[in-house]
């Protein structure tokens, strides 16, 4: 019994070397020998037990699954600037615009007033001073007594072209302000249409007169 015993224990070894053996032949890819020294037990100390593992170089390394990846589902569109906080020159046709609304009444608020006021000017305070004067003229489209105040409001049709132009100048930075320029345009060509409208008239002699130097002089006035 005592034989048995001890014959078992020297089994054990064996065993787990048994268990590497097909642990690595599905780990290695390569045609080649390993060898493994062993432990002897102290039954044995006149034995000197070596085994040997030949891996077939057919046998495949076990594949991994790749783990998804996740993906956020987005419909923005980036756009990267990489002057942010450019200047607008001093002789720029936009502040000769803003000048002539600020004069007409169309820059309202103080913080625009002191975005004027202080040069320079980086473009994205100028599209937020442009966007202000946008939304007070398109307001005007939106009251009840359009046809009354479109008669008497200090605008005229070039001052609203004006307006456009540079909408479509700074499209791009408009859109990140979240507005919609294309509606922007469309908004303000009613209210220029109207304003064109409006100074159409025919034109009525009232009176005419000679000076002293000999000219004439005639008197006009629009019905």
């Amino acid at each position: 019994m005592k034989n048995f015993v001890s014959g078992f224990k020297a089994l054990i070894p064996f065993g787990i070397l048994c268990v590497l053996a097909g642990i690595f032949s599905f780990t290695a890819s390569a045609d080649s020998t390993i060898t493994i020294p062993i432990e002897v037990p102290k039954d044995y100390p006149d034995r000197k037990v070596t085994l040997s593992l030949r891996i077939p170089a057919q046998t495949e390394p076990l594949s991994r699954k790749e783990q998804a990846k996740p993906v956020i589902a987005s419909n923005r569109i980036i756009i990267w600037d990489s002057n942010p906080m450019p200047i607008i020159a001093n002789d720029d046709e936009l502040l000769t615009i803003f000048n002539n609304m600020r004069r007409k009444g169309w820059v309202k608020t103080f913080s625009a007033k002191s975005v004027l006021d202080n040069k320079p000017i980086d473009k994205y305070h100028a599209i937020q001073v442009l966007l202000h004067i946008v939304e007070n003229i398109t307001d005007i489209g939106k009251a009840k007594n359009f046809n009354n105040i479109i008669k008497r409001v200090n605008l005229t049709p070039s001052d609203v072209e004006d307006v456009r132009r540079m909408v479509k100048r700074f499209e791009r930075e408009i859109i990140l302000y979240g507005a919609n320029p294309k509606k922007i345009d469309k908004d303000l060509l009613i209210i220029q249409e109207r304003l064109k409208k409006n100074s159409e008239g025919i034109l009525r002699v009232i009176k005419v007169e000679g000076t002293e130097d000999g000219a004439t002089l005639i008197h006009m006035t629009v019905d």
